[in-house]
């Protein structure tokens, strides 16, 4: 018997995808979504394998029921190498900054008029994008949800930016996170990581395959690729200044630089070409984007800062500024200890969702807050009290997920600049 059925489990935008692309293949798909009542009843002896949403974890009786009948597990990740083998492909992972990062090589690529296909966990599915041929790049952003499902994963280039705990709720320990993070390399030709943290100096150590180190927070560190404390990126005797990139401001934005800039640079060879490009760089929406100057304050969305980590970022690009903060959603299991040596430089803290009550036992004593519950409350506090500050700064950098009261951060996010845009109106 000829096996020609799949199973599809997650009906999201990435199933959907899949499901598309096997029908166009004369396969045959059976769906499943979590909105369904009951697990379909499978004859697993007919199916070739599972594609499984990132979102769905492994434990899921879908999955589970798949595993004891020896049917493999892959993603739409996988299924977009085999439909276009000749192509190359780079894969972005890391604990924050993957967007940024994947983004940026892509926009890069493209200005050196290569034909190029941006996708993955930033929010593209992979099997939506175009098909290319052996002159042709992919570049995905990749989360460790993908990477613990993925089970061919072939990549010309892999990008490792930063790791720090996250989704371990997930993961369940910090070794199983760093373990699926660390299957990016498993098949990979050559490798561009930073070893700012721990984590990833220790997979740095592990690596066997050609790569370029990165430091962008410069601690003596040994490494092809550095920026100084000054902003300055070093490479090969070369000099570009971070400080004059508008839409990448930061430390940690600066390591994303330095990341896209030595992976492009594997391809393209011409720095002061790339460091061009990336002076053209427009940003991303929802990372420190700023979204408009009401008299004195600039209005901020930070809304992918989703963990401590991240928003730890936005704080300490505008610690010299009078910073109004707007926090809270869905906790991660780390909460915001981690940002307590910048509690000092926030003028005015404002909570909302789920994490408000724990947020302001935190907070008390330290910053002066107000509990909003609701965005729209949140902003119209803060501006009416930011408006009577010099050189203010209203930031929504949650710390937070988002589905208490939004579908994603990036609905957060649009629900910030609708608001911001009323008061400006």
């Amino acid at each position: 018997m000829i096996k020609n059925t799949y199973v599809i489990l997650g009906y999201g935008r990435s199933g959907r995808e899949s499901e598309k692309h096997l029908l166009s293949l004369g396969h045959n798909t059976i769906v499943y979504d979590d909105g369904q009542n009951k697990t379909p009843n499978i004859d697993w002896s007919a199916i070739v394998t599972l594609v499984q949403s990132p979102g769905i974890p492994m434990s899921h009786p879908v999955s589970e029921a798949a595993r004891a009948a020896g049917i493999s597990i892959c993603t739409d990740i996988d299924l977009l190498q085999k439909r276009s083998p000749n192509a190359k492909y780079i894969g972005i992972t890391g604990t924050n900054g993957k967007s940024t990062t994947t983004a940026l090589i892509g926009h890069i690529l493209k200005q050196a008029k290569l034909n190029v296909e941006v996708g993955g966990n930033i929010g593209i599915p992979a099997l939506s994008l175009e098909d290319l041929d052996a002159n042709g790049w992919y570049v995905l952003e990749l989360s460790s949800y993908q990477l613990e499902l993925s089970n061919a994963l072939h990549l010309d280039i892999a990008v490792w930016i930063n790791l720090s705990p996250d989704h371990l709720d997930r993961h369940d320990s910090m070794e199983n996170y760093v373990n699926a993070k660390k299957r990016i390399f498993s098949h990979a030709k050559s490798a561009c990581i930073a070893i700012d943290d721990n984590y990833s100096k220790q997979a740095y150590h592990q690596l066997h395959i050609p790569h370029t180190t990165i430091a962008s927070e410069f601690k003596n560190c040994p490494a092809d690729i550095w920026i100084d404390a000054s902003g300055l990126l070093h490479s090969n005797g070369a000099l570009f200044n971070c400080n004059e990139l508008e839409t990448l401001k930061g430390t940690h934005n600066w390591q994303n630089v330095a990341l896209a800039f030595a992976a492009t640079l594997c391809i393209l060879n011409a720095p002061h070409k790339i460091w061009e490009y990336i002076q053209t760089f427009p940003g991303l929406a929802h990372r420190q984007q700023l979204v408009t100057k009401i008299g004195q304050v600039e209005f901020i969305n930070d809304s992918k800062a989703t963990n401590a980590d991240a928003c730890e970022k936005a704080l300490k690009t505008y610690m010299d500024r009078n910073i109004f903060w707007i926090l809270g959603g869905v906790a991660k299991t780390d909460g915001i200890d981690l940002l307590k040596p910048y509690f000092s430089y926030i003028k005015k803290a404002y909570l909302i969702g789920e994490a408000q009550d724990r947020f302001a036992d935190i907070l008390n004593g330290s910053v002066a807050f107000e509990k909003c519950s609701s965005l729209e409350s949140a902003i119209a506090k803060s501006s009416a009290d930011a408006k009577f500050e010099n050189d203010a700064v209203v930031l929504l950098s949650p710390a937070c997920a988002s589905f208490d009261q939004f579908r994603d951060y990036e609905h957060r996010g649009e629900e910030f600049i609708q608001i911001v845009r009323k008061i400006n109106s």
